[in-house]
């Protein structure tokens, strides 16, 4: 016996046809018939989100979502999480068909599978994880376009941690500022202390001589 289904219902089965080849195959489109819930489902595609095929009865939850949009008069019940699908993570949207008198007679249902989305954003956000970098005590990584530029950077950074120009430093504050540049790295930089020499106006064998006393020779 062919099954008898309403005009306005018919209408939407090329529209969940043309939803499932937009939204792609994770994205389960379904058409229900709510006069017969016990056979509901008039039109699916992509039906191996759920395992359902044309036939297939209406779920418990959507018989809540039914009775509860029939008090309410709501049209649609959207992006809600649907755990009944074991193993699969699964966002729901129901929208309610009505006839030419109001009554609620179908549903037209998609169900987004995330789980292959949900695997990929942790795998995104494992690669995009950084170090703590002020538990670590990192200084912030220095892209320079030049040596020159490098070094400079290196230099303003000590010192603002100086807190104090060259101009008004004392002998004792040349000296840490130095050691503050030898710690960061500069002087493995050819020609950096010749470079702080000239800044300090001092001699080359006079920063030598201050990161000699550092290191206690």
């Amino acid at each position: 016996m062919t099954r008898h289904i309403h005009p306005i219902l018919a209408s939407y089965i090329p529209v969940a046809e043309g939803l499932a080849k937009t939204l792609g195959q994770h994205c389960e489109v379904v058409l229900h018939d709510l006069t017969d819930i016990s056979s509901s489902i008039i039109a699916i595609y992509n039906g191996h989100v759920s395992g359902r095929e044309v036939g297939s009865p209406v779920t418990n939850l959507a018989l809540q979502a039914l009775r509860t949009a029939k008090t309410s008069q709501e049209d649609y019940d959207l992006n809600y999480r649907n755990d009944t699908i074991k193993g699969k993570q699964i966002k729901s949207s129901s929208l309610y068909i009505k006839d030419e008198t109001g009554q609620i007679i179908g549903s037209l249902c998609l169900n987004m599978d995330l789980t292959h989305i949900a695997i990929a954003q942790a795998a995104l956000n494992d690669m995009m994880a950084f170090a703590d970098k002020a538990e670590e005590g990192r200084a912030a990584e220095k892209f320079a376009p030049t040596v020159t530029s490098l070094m400079e950077q290196m230099i303003d950074d000590c010192l603002k941690k100086t807190g104090k120009p060259i101009a008004l430093m004392q002998k004792e504050e040349k000296i840490q500022f130095i050691h503050l540049l030898d710690e960061v790295g500069l002087f493995l930089i050819k020609g950096a202390v010749q470079h702080v020499a000239d800044l300090l106006d001092v001699t080359k064998y006079t920063i030598y001589n201050y990161l000699d006393k550092k290191d206690g020779r």
